[in-house]
């Protein structure tokens, strides 16, 4: 089974076309509406990209946008989406965030932990609509929310904005997204944290000014310039952590592995700081200059996160306990991961969860393009995170050191119940390193025009039709259970 098995109470809402042809008539007149509007060049550039990505999530998820306050998105009630509204109206994120120290004696907060943030997003849309409204505008948004973040990291990556919406597509509107839709809680459908993080993080790094030696007029002493984006990355990543801790996980990898390569490379050109050729020395100081303000954003993101750490590790020490640290590894985490044997992403088959056009221009590219940093970088990082997405074991019997190391070291990593939210980390990489190849392969519009055509019909063949893709079910009501705590806690 891809997901839990159905709810004796749901009920399934009639939202086929041959029930409401006029539902999916009026949400591909809206899309395709959004779309048009991006044609507009007095626009800027990336508004005029989240248009046409807005407008064609609504028509590819059409009628969802037609029913956005009428039915639920997905399956309804499940333990966890049915759970995290009933905490919502419960009001555990506004105990969490006015009274933090007495969240510790929270039931609620030790089973959520710190990251409630996805809930305060509930309640901005709450304002106008529904709690189910609330829910389904975020099932619509993050779809378009991860197309665009990617659309962003990938544009400043290729330069080239036709080629990053392309690809950007790949990632943002994957399998694996619809179907934590379709059945888990909103937050881990809010990838695009992931990609804004690494597109913040990238300008961090690629944008650093060059600091001059103090002989070419610098005083020594002065406070350099670092440019704003070391401290918009911290902020995105406390953000990213706020709204999903596991996201927070797989940023921490990804920025702790920028870090130590642009300190090696700035290591590495450490010879050449008084070298007489110029080109060198300028290199030089370059490497020094983004392992800086790398340094400052990895730092700073540290501080940032730092009380969200501190409160995770109070749950985690205190109050009643969700299960033994085994329990979790054998029972939990076990399951959840990306398996080789079986060869699937946590249940769902690769070959449908990926786009395999990006896939084969990732592999492709890693080799031909590897003398480029950013592509080094990419294949490390992904490998690593790759690895920890295997959970416990590489093979069936066969322990995962790197895995098991991880969970020996970090505070608090025996609570990853799934591990497979690391190669959404992977697949990124593999979209940005795609991204690059593509744009040196196919440099014509038109061809990338067909190419993204190629990708829809594929995608509406291999996720729209898949069982894992959410359908619309009637909202039922549903309360808070008082012997809730004795099914949950042991």
């Amino acid at each position: 089974m891809y997901g839990p098995p159905p709810d004796p109470r749901q009920l399934l809402a009639p939202v086929e076309l041959v029930d409401v042809p006029l539902a999916y008539l009026g949400s591909l007149v809206v899309g395709l509406s959004l779309s048009a509007l991006s044609a507009l060049r007095r626009l800027p550039e990336v508004l005029r990209g989240f248009l046409f990505i807005l407008g064609q999530t609504i028509v590819l998820t059409m009628p969802l946008a037609w029913y956005l306050d009428r039915y639920v998105y997905g399956a309804f009630p499940t333990i966890d989406k049915e759970g995290s509204l009933l905490f919502y109206l419960d009001g555990v994120h506004v105990r969490m965030l006015l009274h933090p120290w007495l969240s510790m004696a929270d039931p609620a907060a030790h089973l959520i932990g710190v990251h409630t943030g996805h809930l305060w997003v509930t309640a901005f849309f709450d304002l106008f609509l529904s709690p189910t409204g609330a829910f389904n505008a975020q099932a619509l948004l993050y779809p378009a929310l991860a197309w665009w973040a990617c659309y962003l990291l990938l544009r400043d990556l290729c330069g080239h904005n036709r080629t990053a919406i392309v690809l950007a597509f790949a990632w943002g509107m994957g399998l694996h997204v619809f179907r934590d839709l379709n059945w888990y809680t909103i937050e881990k459908a809010a990838i695009f944290w992931l990609a804004l993080y690494m597109w913040a993080l990238y300008r961090a790094w690629a944008r650093a000014p060059v600091v001059r030696p103090p002989a070419a007029g610098l005083p020594r002493g002065r406070l350099r310039e670092t440019g704003p984006w070391p401290w918009i990355s911290a902020l995105l990543f406390a953000l990213m952590t706020w709204n999903n801790l596991y996201l927070g996980m797989v940023g921490a990898v990804m920025g702790g592995m920028a870090l130590a390569g642009s300190v090696g490379a700035a290591v590495l050109s450490w010879r050449h700081r008084r070298s007489p050729d110029p080109e060198r020395q300028a290199r030089h100081h370059q490497a020094a200059a983004r392992a800086r303000n790398l340094g400052l954003a990895c730092a700073a993101a540290v501080l940032a996160v730092s009380p969200l750490v501190l409160m995770q590790w109070m749950l985690l020490h205190g109050g009643p306990s969700l299960g033994d640290p085994d329990r979790f590894l054998w029972e939990r985490a076990a399951l959840d991961s990306f398996t080789l044997v079986p060869f699937s992403w946590n249940r769902l088959e690769p070959w449908r969860a990926l786009n395999m056009v990006a896939v084969g221009l990732a592999l492709f590219g890693a080799w031909a393009r590897r003398r480029d940093p950013r592509v080094r970088y990419a294949i490390a990082t992904g490998l690593v995170l790759f690895a920890l997405s295997l959970g416990p074991q590489l093979l069936p019997g066969l322990p995962n050191p790197l895995y098991m190391a991880t969970r020996a070291l970090v505070p608090g990593f025996w609570r990853i119940a799934k591990p497979e939210v690391f190669f959404h980390g992977t697949w990124l990489l593999m979209c940005a390193v795609a991204a690059l190849q593509l744009q040196h392969a196919v440099p014509r519009p038109r061809t990338l025009g067909a190419l993204y055509l190629v990708f829809v019909f594929f995608w509406l063949l291999m996720v729209r039709t898949h069982p894992a893709y959410p359908g619309m079910t009637q909202p039922i009501e549903t309360h808070l259970r008082p012997d809730w705590q004795q099914r949950v806690f042991r």
